[in-house]
């Protein structure tokens, strides 16, 4: 990937971590925004506050936490900040949960949290790899891949509710509404406030510079 185009992502995230009286999170009017964006490098600036996001979207659905069959994608192999990302999205939203499946081809990196979540919750996690990615039940799916592996093509079914974490931009508007990717189309959430409007900014700066560095690194690396 150009490292022109890197870096001009990078100084728009870190100027907006500096500035938190910005309107905008994600310049969605920018004439080159679409050239601009790619799955390999995106921080997707809405999973900081994921549970709410998806409290809403079950809402919207129609789908009650006790009936929420939860499927997680695993993140491409070697994205191991990926991987860190949905392990604490885990510990996050197992509270209450009765379904999970995790469509992976890396069970063995998942071990520790999957007995974590057993001896916690009483819940077991269900795995299968991603060859069988056809055969999962579920009706809703987060995917964190970053390439074109699985897509709403492979998964979607009646019923089922589909999110790419990071092959689709999650926006933050002007008028500061939420625009989330719903498999092939997208909700606006307006009832979710933003870390620098509910005073847990200093934690959302934290947590997004920590991001970026890793990043930073690993595109380095690459």
């Amino acid at each position: 990937m150009n490292r022109h185009f890197f870096r001009r992502w990078l100084h728009k995230y870190l100027n907006f971590t500096q500035n938190p009286n910005h309107d905008t999170i994600v310049e969605t009017n920018n004439a080159d925004s679409a050239y601009e964006f790619s799955p390999l490098t995106y921080q997707n600036p809405c999973i900081f506050y994921i549970h709410p996001i998806l409290n809403y979207i079950l809402k919207e659905k129609n789908i009650s936490y006790q009936k929420l069959e939860l499927i997680i994608v695993d993140a491409d192999q070697g994205h191991d900040d990926d991987m860190e990302d949905i392990k604490n999205i885990l510990s996050e939203l197992v509270q209450g949960l009765n379904y999970l499946l995790l469509i992976t081809d890396e069970p063995d990196s998942y071990l520790n949290i999957i007995e974590e979540i057993n001896d916690e919750n009483g819940l077991i996690v269900q795995q299968i790899p991603k060859s069988e990615k056809k055969n999962a039940r579920g009706n809703l799916i987060l995917d964190f891949e970053r390439h074109g592996g699985i897509s709403a093509d492979h998964m979607i079914r009646p019923n089922m509710v589909y999110l790419p974490i990071y092959k689709k931009p999650w926006e933050i508007s002007e008028n500061l509404d939420i625009i989330v990717p719903v498999g092939y189309n997208t909700l606006v959430i307006d009832s979710i406030p933003l870390p620098y409007q509910s005073g847990e900014y200093s934690h959302y700066k934290r947590f997004m510079n920590d991001k970026i560095d890793r990043l930073d690194r690993e595109f380095r690396k690459g």
